[in-house]
């Protein structure tokens, strides 16, 4: 008896050895990318001497132009007051500028662009905490170019009084700025030329969320995007006003109420002055979520090669095809549980890779092989990495870029 005791107490050692040896190896590391895959691993913020410090380094959106650097832009959070550009040929990142010491108030870059002759084209906002607070006084998100040939910044001014600017696209044969106000969400342009500024009125009505105590307004277009004709689109929900029969209608209340049909394409024409429906409407897992309306749209997008785009959406994180020419969308699926498809870029294989996951979580590559059809799942850089946008390098290498306090970018190569 004491025998088989002794054989059955080393036995359980053993197991709890080796149920130890096994979360230390590998417990932190299920569902990351191979360890060879990364190539290169750097840091953006500069510590407490700058130029850009901790809690600046949050990215926001990456380009490659044409002088073979990728371009990227930065936030503030988590204490930080400054926001940046920056650059890098994926060796090393070079400060470029810093956009609040030249536009006061604006700590966020939210979204960058390619404009006539590579020039960068950008906007700026705040922070959800000032638009939140009545109290405070933000003069408003502005719009602006730089020129990395030269080192020229221009500001083209403000857009709306006390908002911000979600998102924009450029059209650079007529050089026009559209881009989408936040969090009150009108759509705008803005010529370079003559410097004329339209308004388009409201195309989403923001909702006001708090979660886990910081508040947000969603419902905001997340992207715009152009055709060869200069025509815009972007997705969100359809309006129609339906009135209400007298038995209905509560003492003082309104006589009609809307329906909200989330994940509506719309286009507007150039010249023209209403955006109308497409007939087109983004793919949606129905009879999961209870929020259908405001989080079903368009959260990434980058033009295919037979002139369609291909389009990531923001509630289930399904990549479909949308060809404006027909007003068409071919859905290609979902290769993981979690939503929102927020950033795309093509590899150097010609694959279309796609990040998936959450804002506020970990994010996931995964990539699409149009030749067969297929979408994979590649894992995460590191257990920890909150990335926000993916971009390919000249040489078709794919960076991811973190949005935490002390970002870095992930270098990634499929070969390896």
């Amino acid at each position: 008896m004491m025998k088989n005791n002794k054989i059955l107490a080393c036995s359980l050692i053993l197991l709890i050895s080796l149920g130890f040896t096994i979360t230390k190896g590998y417990g932190q590391r299920v569902g990351g990318l191979p360890t060879k895959s990364i190539s290169n691993r750097l840091l953006i913020s500069n510590g407490p001497e700058g130029p850009i410090k901790g809690g600046e380094s949050a990215v926001t959106d990456m380009l490659l132009l044409k002088d073979g650097w990728v371009y990227g832009s930065t936030k503030a959070t988590w204490g930080g007051v400054n926001c940046h550009l920056f650059r890098t040929n994926s060796a090393k990142i070079e400060h470029v500028l810093n956009i609040t010491s030249k536009f006061t108030q604006q700590t966020s870059i939210t979204d960058i662009a390619v404009g006539k002759g590579d020039v960068l084209i950008g906007s700026t906002s705040t922070s959800n905490e000032i638009f939140d607070d009545k109290t405070k006084k933000y003069e408003g998100g502005r719009l602006f170019s730089f020129n990395p040939a030269t080192k020229s910044l221009k500001d083209f001014g403000i857009i709306a009084r006390g908002q911000g600017i979600n998102c924009i696209t450029v059209d650079t044969v007529r050089e026009i700025i559209y881009g989408v106000t936040y969090p009150a969400g009108h759509l705008f342009s803005y010529t370079i030329k003559t410097k004329a500024l339209k308004d388009y009125g409201e195309i989403m009505t923001p909702w006001r969320v708090k979660d886990f105590g910081r508040v947000s307004w969603r419902g905001v277009p997340k992207v715009l995007f152009l055709d060869d004709a200069g025509t815009l689109y972007y997705a969100t929900y359809l309006r129609e006003p339906i009135d209400l029969t007298k038995e209905k209608v509560p003492s003082g209340a309104s006589t009609s109420r809307s329906t909200l049909y989330g994940g509506r394409i719309y286009r507007l024409v150039y010249g023209t002055d209403e955006p109308v429906f497409t007939g087109a409407i983004v793919p949606t897992q129905t009879g999961m979520d209870s929020d259908p309306i405001y989080e079903n749209g368009i959260a990434s997008v980058i033009r295919a090669q037979d002139g369609g785009f291909w389009c990531g959406t923001i509630n289930d994180g399904f990549l479909f095809k949308f060809y404006p020419s027909t007003s068409t969308v071919i859905n290609k699926g979902k290769a993981f549980q979690y939503w929102n498809l927020k950033s795309l870029a093509y590899g150097g294989n010609n694959n279309l890779y796609m990040l998936g996951g959450r804002d506020e979580d970990n994010s996931w590559l995964l990539n699409y092989n149009p030749m067969v059809g297929s979408i994979n799942t590649l894992g995460w850089p590191e257990n920890t990495a909150q990335v926000g946008v993916i971009c390919a390098d000249k040489d078709g290498r794919i960076l991811f870029a973190e949005n935490q306090r002390h970002s870095f970018i992930w270098i990634y190569e499929d070969s390896k």
